[in-house]
């Protein structure tokens, strides 16, 4: 977090010319039974650590339950998802690290952290605590 803030405070404050943003959630097209996704400040290119497959994205319908789902970085200039689920034949909806301790893995090439986000704007459901 110490390096995101200081080349925010670079970029601002300083006037120096690095990516400071991290990838934010812009658009979604849906294509078939896949959504592809775009993204604000991708920087160079997205890309993924640990593993080549994107971590951290679930899928849904419009019966809105959510479902694991497989993604992965596509476009010439790698920076777009593609995202998708053998569970969800017509999706409508995506969400990223949507969870309170979620295990994901897409940076841009320059360090930063996709940012958490989702595509729908359903209401937000909380536990019963009965």
């Amino acid at each position: 977090m110490a390096k995101r803030l200081a080349r925010l405070a670079l970029a601002r404050d300083y006037g120096y010319e690095i990516p400071h943003l991290s990838p934010r959630y812009k658009s979604m097209e849906r294509e078939g039974n896949r959504i592809r996704l775009s993204f604000d400040h991708a920087g160079s290119r997205l890309h993924t650590f640990d593993v080549r497959e994107a971590l951290g994205f679930t899928i849904s319908g419009e019966d809105r339950k959510f479902h694991h789902a497989q993604a992965r970085v596509v476009g010439d200039a790698q920076d777009r998802i593609e995202v998708w689920s053998d569970a969800v034949s017509d999706p409508v909806a995506v969400r990223y690290a949507w969870a309170d301790n979620p295990v994901c893995n897409v940076y841009s090439r320059e360090g930063l952290p996709l940012t958490p986000f989702r595509t729908d704007d359903w209401p937000a459901l909380t536990r019963d605590n009965h």
